[in-house]
């Protein structure tokens, strides 16, 4: 037997979110959010209750999935002086089945909301809407010092991607790399290759601007940091983005984050190397 999930639009229009069945377990929004003050509880040990804010919701127009961002409004850190960072958790649930529920761990830039996935894995649920309930997670493994070691962890790689100089024309072809941004030039069909340089072009030339906002306005220099806030500040900013490819977009940027330090301490390492494939958009 299948039974239907509905719900309400803003435009207060019922809509069917999908087609389930019976044995499917419906895990609401407000469900996640009462689990995600738990563990707002067991990160901020120190904090009320009062201080628990949702400060960002990312959710496509048919409303059946979203990422729903929490803090504590209270907590701010410093990587230095005046770089000041917020830790969020993310959840992530759905209506329609095309997520699980899942808990990961991310940092926001304060000055200006930039946002980025470091912790994919904070709660390790993965609950498919037809297993255990909700009310049953085990969540003894959270604690203060879970935040601590990744906020230790995203402090120390972002200090040394400072040290790494990454000249400024390898931004674009770089960023259209790590955000899994092709662009087939050679489409034979006219209307689609037309179509695709119209988004090269807007692509190309929202990362300038975020490019010249941290080089030049912020005085990052080319560095790989500089490229870190160009990527985020498009992750998480830019208005084409549509609300899944943002969620995805912040993780690659998490990820890339994560290895960079690694990957340029090879002798062989070179900018133009890592960017080989995407050597076409070193012109534009």
């Amino acid at each position: 037997r299948y039974r239907a999930v509905t719900g309400e639009l803003e435009n207060n229009q019922e809509a069917i979110f999908s087609i389930v069945s019976d044995n499917y377990q419906l895990i609401s929004n407000l469900d996640a959010i009462d689990l995600a003050k738990s563990i707002h509880a067991r990160l901020f040990p120190n904090a009320s209750s009062a201080s628990f804010e949702i400060f960002n919701i990312i959710a496509p127009k048919t409303r059946g999935s979203c990422h729903i961002d929490i803090i504590d409004k209270n907590y701010v850190f410093n990587v230095w002086a005046q770089e000041a960072y917020v830790p969020f958790v993310r959840i992530q649930n759905s209506y329609n089945r095309t997520l699980p529920l899942k808990y990961q761990i991310g940092f926001c830039r304060k000055l200006c909301d930039n946002g980025v996935i470091f912790e994919q894995n904070l709660v390790s649920i993965s609950m498919i809407h037809t297993g255990k309930s909700i009310r049953n997670v085990n969540l003894s493994n959270i604690d203060v010092s879970h935040l601590k070691k990744f906020e230790a962890d995203f402090i120390n790689k972002t200090k040394k991607s400072v040290e790494i100089e990454l000249p400024r024309k390898y931004f674009l072809p770089l960023a259209a790399k790590v955000l899994n941004r092709n662009f087939d030039l050679n489409e034979m069909d006219e209307k689609k290759r037309k179509l695709t340089e119209q988004k090269l072009n807007e692509f190309a030339y929202a990362i300038e601007n975020y490019t010249d906002k941290y080089v030049r306005t912020e005085l990052f220099g080319e560095n790989t940091y500089s490229f870190f806030n160009v990527i985020t500040d498009y992750a998480s900013n830019e208005i084409h983005t549509q609300a899944r490819t943002k969620h995805e977009m912040q993780v690659k940027c998490g990820t890339w984050l994560n290895m960079i330090g690694g990957l340029v301490a090879d002798p062989k390492f070179t900018w133009e190397e890592e960017v080989k494939d995407y050597g076409y958009l070193m012109s534009i």
